[in-house]
């Protein structure tokens, strides 16, 4: 729409100059005329003073001779009627146009009124939603400080540090809270360094062996090697490491796998990374549980 306001404003003063434009030439118009309308009186007047003091007022003597004095005089009466006829058309026709410029004018800046009123409404609209967002943002961010302070100070310190999840009903059991932790794995690096290469002594003690019985268990380990060598002091438990660690290993024929397995159990410290909450409510005690919307 602002785009339409600027075309529309260049429009108005284009009208508007064209307007000056015909007022000049009604303007010239009138000068003409009235400087025409003079010189018929003055041809006029001087004629009849010509003819009060005798002298002659014929544009051509007996003899043929043309009185140029005179001869203008009358052109200048002669030709007036037909040049002021002229040039009273010439003046109409501008005030006509002047009349229907003004007219279209007044239709355009009614026309970049409406437009200007529409942008502002617009503005406005535009301008109440952008404080009524922020508005509702600050409530909402109050009402999250809140709550985080709430839960700070009376709920999470309900979950034990052991436990990783608690659930608290209300008296009617329709609304529940469950208290949850997330939690992250943080490994012993040296231990781990060291579970690896007694795994790989493993490897390499088996190698002239294809025929060894663990077939399943060595890809395992073969994946285990492979992630434990990119091990970072944080890590996720994977499933291979899970699964070496519930393995059932002889000390006597593995003894490398034993130890590693030790090692390896003793290196995982798991820690809380942060808790939270779930909601849930229902009717009654014999509907089930439906989560609620959280932010």
């Amino acid at each position: 729409m602002e785009k339409d306001i600027q075309m529309n404003q260049r429009v108005l003063v284009r009208l508007q100059k064209e307007l000056e434009q015909l007022k000049k030439q009604e303007a010239e118009v009138r000068r003409l005329w009235t400087l025409g309308y003079h010189k018929f009186l003055n041809a006029k007047r001087k004629l009849e003073e010509r003819i009060d003091k005798g002298l002659t007022v014929d544009p051509v003597d007996p003899q043929g001779k043309v009185n140029k004095t005179v001869k203008t005089l009358w052109e200048a009466i002669r030709g007036w009627e037909e040049r002021s006829a002229q040039l009273t058309r010439q003046r109409d026709e501008a005030r006509l146009a002047i009349e229907q410029k003004t007219t279209e004018i007044l239709q355009q800046e009614r026309y970049l009124d409406e437009l200007q009123h529409q942008f502002r409404l617009q503005v406005q609209k535009t301008d109440d939603m952008i404080e009524k967002v922020f508005l509702l943002n600050e409530g909402v961010i109050t009402a999250l400080e809140n709550m985080d302070k709430f839960l700070a100070s009376h709920v999470f310190p309900l979950l034990p540090c052991q436990i990783r999840q608690k659930t608290l009903e209300n008296s009617p059991s329709t609304k529940k809270i469950v208290i949850m932790t997330n939690t992250i794995t943080v490994m012993d690096v040296a231990k781990v360094q060291e579970a690896s290469a007694l795994i790989e002594q493993f490897f390499a003690r088996i190698a002239p062996k294809p025929q060894y019985e663990y077939d399943e268990t060595l890809h395992m380990l073969t994946n285990l090697v492979k992630e434990l060598l990119d091990i970072k002091i944080k890590v996720k438990a994977g499933p291979n490491l899970s699964k070496f660690l519930a393995l059932e290993l002889d000390k006597e024929k593995v003894p490398e796998l034993y130890q590693a397995q030790k090692l390896l159990a003793s290196a995982i410290n798991y820690q809380r990374s942060g808790l939270y909450v779930r909601l849930y409510h229902r009717s009654s005690p014999q509907d089930p549980w439906e989560p609620v919307r959280q932010s």
